[in-house]
């Protein structure tokens, strides 16, 4: 089968600080990253123990929001168990950095598959197979930087990743080249929307990770229970593009390298033309929080996901 032509020119995803001293950062940080992904397994995991260690109580203003969405998700979790899945959380992060540094070059290539065990609904199989393109929504568990790669194996493609890039220009340059790398290409979060649709348009399937508090013109939909600020921009072009809305998740398996990557059904068409742009991000937010209850262990509870937004039963 011949390939799909990408629907968009190639664009760049870059940060807007330059200079010598956000240079030396990225040689910094690669440097650091680069050393510790080559340590052996035990060494990797003794190193994400250390700094999750110290993140979780250096950083009070992400501990303080991972527990208070981890005791809306699970109120009734012991204080010693949320603890847990919060240093939990930070290791997830650092092992997922360390491992991703050296994923192209371990992972990619004819035998990519290989690496995983896939899970993919009959409903989702469809949706590849009509050519049609649609939406892949992600929220941010599991191994979610190799999902994209396996992705345009299942049928996926061509695929795209709505990215937010980091500010040091040099490190969103390398970060974009190493994930196009893996098969798919970014579109910058900035003017997102409108090359969404063009993308879907032409056939294309275009990953966001929605899990995040929104900004700018938002709807209030309940996350775990609780309202949450979610992309009201979304959600209207999610009833208006007809095309299938998919949930994915990428899993680590504690084995580095071999992942779980499962593909759901996608919301019902006729569902989301009966629903505002409030019910279809209730919506949204419900598919991605059975997602996250398959393995809580590895989310980035980390995000301040109900900031300036009322309590729960509040106005």
């Amino acid at each position: 089968m011949a390939e799909r032509a990408w629907p968009l020119p190639w664009l760049e995803v870059a940060g807007d600080r330059g200079g010598a001293l956000q240079y030396v950062q990225y040689l910094l940080y690669r440097g650091a990253v680069g050393a510790g992904s080559r340590l052996p397994l035990v060494g990797r995991r003794a190193m994400s123990w250390t700094l999750g260690a110290l993140m979780r109580v250096l950083d009070r203003n992400r501990a303080r929001a991972a527990h208070e969405c981890i005791a809306q998700a699970y109120p009734d979790m012991s204080e010693r168990e949320r603890h847990a899945l919060l240093l939990s959380a930070w290791r997830h992060l650092i092992e997922l950095v360390l491992e991703d540094a050296r994923f192209n070059e371990r992972v990619l290539g004819p035998r990519i598959a290989e690496h995983f065990e896939v899970e993919v609904t009959p409903q989702a199989r469809a949706a590849a197979e009509s050519g049609r393109g649609g939406l892949i929504v992600v929220p941010h568990v599991g191994m979610w930087e190799a999902l994209p790669a396996i992705a345009p194996v299942l049928g996926f493609a061509p695929t795209y990743a709505i990215s937010r890039p980091p500010k040091n220009r040099y490190l969103a340059r390398h970060a974009q080249a190493v994930r196009e790398e893996r098969g798919y290409r970014l579109i910058p979060r900035h003017g997102a929307i409108e090359r969404l649709l063009d993308a879907v348009e032409g056939g294309a399937w275009v990953g966001l990770m929605l899990d995040q508090r929104a900004s700018g013109k938002t709807v209030l939909a309940p996350f775990f229970g609780r309202p949450a600020h979610c992309e009201r921009a979304i959600a209207v072009r999610v009833r208006r593009l007809r095309r299938p809305v998919l949930f994915a998740a990428c899993y680590g398996t504690g084995e580095p390298w071999r992942y779980k990557a499962v593909f759901e059904a996608p919301l019902a068409l006729e569902e989301l033309s009966t629903l505002d742009a409030e019910g279809i991000a209730a919506a949204l937010n419900r598919e991605m929080e059975r997602l996250i209850r398959r393995a809580p262990e590895q989310y980035f509870w980390l995000h301040d996901r109900f900031r300036k937004a009322p309590a729960a039963g509040g106005a």
